[in-house]
């Protein structure tokens, strides 16, 4: 399988949440949901909770953006349903561009739609109360065009401080469990991957998570360590060096 960057292109993590309720394809403010900043807030570890049916999450961009996915960390598997909109009011839903209604697994669910812009996005539960979703990204996937070079690395970065006393005895303290870190590089990409990287630079920059799905269709939390860079080999034809972090929460 190939392989893919998800990342919030479109200004989520920075933008106006309000919770509600929706009434037909329209949405009114009122404390409905408990916690309604954790869907943004670049944490898996803890949920919003309360979102029951007809209870909507409304994000303002602050002007018109474009995405063609969305994804979404369940803490564990659920069946309930739900509904994403986007449109140019406040109030009016707009069009309802997903109606989602497969179960989700625990873990990472990527939905993807035909790519649409909107400056409020809606996130509508439509059956039973969803207690379990920890963090939303509304953005870009892009597939990679051409796979990375065999000569790839996979490491560990370990969360352990070691202090070695006068005599010699080595004392260590586990601050966390070891982060996976993935380093890949392309040899020869054309200007349509080196504009989707060029991308991700700009949109994620070393602030943002994104995810990374591998060749085993796995999902990955991660950061980037560094800045993409690229190096013209022949006219138009680019090397790039790519260096992530996997995030633990």
């Amino acid at each position: 399988m190939a392989r893919e960057f998800i990342h919030d292109s479109v200004g989520l993590t920075e933008s106006t949440l309000t919770d509600g309720t929706a009434s037909g394809s329209t949405f009114s403010a009122s404390s409905s949901v408990t916690n309604e900043e954790r869907a943004i807030d670049m944490s898996i570890s803890t949920a919003f909770t309360s979102f029951n049916t007809d209870d909507t999450l409304r994000f303002d961009l602050g002007s018109e953006q474009t995405a063609n996915c969305i994804a979404l960390y369940y803490s564990s598997a659920h069946g309930h349903d739900f509904k994403l909109y986007r449109g140019s009011s406040a109030t009016a839903m707009g069009t309802e561009i997903l109606n989602q209604t497969a179960s989700m697994s625990q873990g990472w669910n990527v939905i993807t739609f035909t790519e649409t812009s909107g400056r409020y996005w809606f996130l509508r539960s439509t059956t039973g109360t969803i207690d379990d979703i920890t963090e939303i990204i509304i953005g870009n996937k892009y597939e990679f065009d051409v796979n990375p070079e065999i000569n790839a690395t996979i490491g560990e970065e370990f969360g352990t401080d070691v202090v070695t006393s006068y005599g010699g005895n080595e004392y260590a303290n586990k601050r966390h469990e070891p982060k996976t870190t993935f380093s890949f590089s392309f040899s020869h990409i054309l200007s349509t991957q080196k504009t989707a990287f060029e991308n991700l630079n700009a949109d994620v920059q070393d602030f943002k998570k994104f995810l990374y799905k591998d060749d085993d269709d796995n999902y990955h939390y991660v950061r980037l360590t560094q800045p993409i860079d690229f190096t013209e080999v022949a006219p138009n034809v680019f090397s790039a060096n790519i260096n992530l972090r996997e995030q633990l929460s």
